[in-house]
């Protein structure tokens, strides 16, 4: 929650919770990170959720309509005013551009990239889910990471980033690391990026290449939505997601391929906050319906 005081933006409170991604936690734990998060959000901020009078929230998946009505039913459980959903790439999109063109490429868990027009025709690429999807995410990033250990082992080569590997997913050998990698639920393979990324710090070749290839996925992407709506215009690029933000490595490598691939783009050096974009749209949108 932000207040915005001539031209500067005070917090006046925030909440944080567990996931309240519906696909995967039900809809009743789903609530009650919902409501945990705002409920102590609006403690600190000195009001109640019913005195909210417009909420937009940002939620991954609500691209999908039956997954944006079902949030919404249960943000609106929560807070009073009006409620709208949106994915989270709409958000961090918002801050980064407000209603002007552009383009955005988010690299975290997963990965999407989206853009719009002076036309206001938009495009995405990406963002389907690991594993039909997301390449440059941590998921892509930590599948990678795998896969090019085992293929050394293959070899009889067993290296230190295989160990650092094991020791991340918590199994007690090789065997067990190869049952836990075929369990049921699936490994989160973006929890092992912070292992890539040390190596990859530490002077790793094979570490390093995956994060340079996972920064020339992501300008893939990038420049799929480019091309279809920009063509050759001059267009600026804004980068958001821990994968980018972390690593140095996929930072170059992304800009050195979209800068090839696209020499009229620009990239933004600037942070990109999701909350500010959700209030910068809720405070809009409220007023374009309060008029």
């Amino acid at each position: 929650m932000l207040q915005r005081n001539c031209d500067e933006d005070s917090q006046l409170g925030a909440g944080s919770s567990s996931s309240s991604k519906v696909q995967r936690v039900g809809k009743a734990c789903a609530r009650d990170a919902l409501a945990a998060a705002l409920h102590e959000a609006c403690a600190q901020a000195g009001v109640s959720p019913r005195q909210i009078v417009r909420t937009c929230a940002g939620i991954t998946g609500s691209a999908r309509s039956e997954i944006a009505e079902v949030m919404r039913d249960l943000v609106i459980s929560i807070v009073g005013g009006q409620v709208e959903i949106v994915g989270d790439v709409d958000i961090a999109f918002e801050d980064s551009f407000g209603t002007e063109p552009g383009v955005i490429v988010i690299a975290g868990t997963g990965s999407i990239a989206y853009g719009r027009n002076a036309k206001g025709e938009t495009a995405r690429v990406g963002g389907w889910g690991y594993p039909v999807s997301d390449e440059g995410s941590g998921q892509w990033i930590g599948a990678e990471a795998v896969r090019a250990t085992l293929r050394s082992q293959d070899a009889g080569q067993t290296t230190e980033l295989l160990q650092e590997l094991i020791e991340k997913i918590g199994a007690t050998d090789f065997q067990n690391f190869i049952v836990r990698l075929n369990a049921n639920p699936a490994v989160d393979f973006a929890t092992l990026f912070p292992v890539v990324l040390s190596a990859s710090e530490k002077g790793n070749a094979v570490a390093t290449e995956i994060l340079r290839r996972a920064g020339g996925e992501l300008a893939g992407m990038a420049g799929i939505v480019i091309e279809r709506l920009f063509k050759k215009q001059p267009v600026s690029v804004a980068t958001h997601g821990g994968v980018i933000a972390s690593s140095a490595v996929v930072r170059g490598s992304f800009g050195k391929e979209i800068t090839g691939r696209c020499p009229q783009s620009a990239l933004l050096d600037r942070e990109v906050d999701p909350a500010r974009g959700a209030l910068e749209r809720a405070r809009r949108e409220f007023k374009a319906t309060s008029a």
